[in-house]
């Protein structure tokens, strides 16, 4: 009896142990999800619900996201301000969608994209935020065909391309890609006391073509006209290397625009050509000299608009 008892004993001890092992383990990936970089959606989305309107909106990709100090812009603007600005890799339907939904009558939108921003975006990446944000799905729609064919492809990638070991030295050495790296304004502040790193990423040399964004922002421009909502076109900054070697693509692109775009235009490309020294890690991230310089320009660019609308 006393033997069978301390077995009891012991399996019970050893059942316990499993259990805390695997409570602590799903509680430390689950503050992993709720710190997920994509996450600040939610939170961005709880500021604009919890303002009145009239309120200036900020909508585009990270450009937007690491760009801006939302709080002096409101300060010096005197009206509330959301940066909705997240990732390039939503695409543009995705935006649109969510910017619509977010919206309401006398609302101020300045749409700030990434050059030649892709309609569709990255399946996967929004795949991720609608399972840890269940309102995302009104922006990407389940479609059940697609969902398994992409599953399908993904899978064999995965069988013909196993993951190899990284090794930690080629990582970056500081990546702030959380949650809890915004503020309360939907700024990214988290990287502002970082420094410059020289290689920045996502550099390419960009061919031109008629962007089919132009038409889906006229069409949108539209809809938010009948909301009472007021739309504004600006350009996102860009490093002077960089428009250097697409100088080209983007005149072509800024003539496109200037002719086809049927809402405002606030600014030019070589408005937010900038010094390689005043980005972050890529092509569209600013540093803290970086973001206050181009928070100057936002504010100087807007507060004519602003100022005539009041009266």
């Amino acid at each position: 009896m006393k033997k069978f008892i301390k077995k009891i004993i012991v399996f019970l001890s050893v059942v316990l142990s499993v259990y805390m092992l695997m409570s602590l383990n799903v509680k430390k990936r689950n503050d992993i999800r709720n710190n997920d970089y994509m996450l600040a959606m939610i939170d961005k989305h709880q500021r604009v619900e919890g303002l009145n309107s009239p309120k200036l909106i900020f909508a585009g990709g990270s450009n937007l996201a690491f760009g801006l100090d939302s709080e002096r812009i409101q300060e010096e603007l005197d009206i509330p301000v959301v940066n909705l600005g997240l990732h390039a890799g939503l695409g543009l339907d995705f935006m649109l969608k969510e910017l619509k939904d977010q919206t309401k009558e006398d609302d101020i939108v300045v749409v700030s994209f990434e050059y030649f921003l892709d309609n569709s975006g990255d399946r996967e990446l929004k795949k991720h935020i609608r399972r840890g944000y269940a309102a995302a799905q009104k922006y990407y729609p389940i479609n059940l065909k697609d969902e398994i064919l992409s599953d399908i492809f993904n899978l064999r990638l995965r069988i013909k391309f196993p993951l190899k070991e990284v090794k930690s030295d080629s990582l970056p050495k500081f990546r702030p890609y959380t949650r809890s790296a915004f503020n309360i304004f939907g700024d990214h502040i988290a990287h502002l006391e970082k420094s410059h790193n020289s290689d920045l990423m996502d550099r390419s040399v960009i061919p031109y073509t008629y962007w089919s964004g132009i038409k889906k922002i006229n069409k949108f421009s539209n809809e938010l006209k009948e909301k009472g909502v007021e739309l504004y076109f600006m350009y996102p900054p860009y490093p002077s290397s960089e428009y250097e070697v697409n100088k080209e693509t983007i005149s072509m692109l800024d003539v496109d625009i200037s002719a086809d775009l049927e809402i405002e235009i606030l600014s030019t490309p070589e408005d937010f050509v900038m010094a390689d020294s005043l980005f972050f890690d890529t092509i569209y991230h600013l540093n803290k000299d970086g973001r206050e310089y181009r928070t100057d320009q936002v504010i100087k660019l807007l507060e004519p608009h602003l100022s005539s609308e009041e009266n």
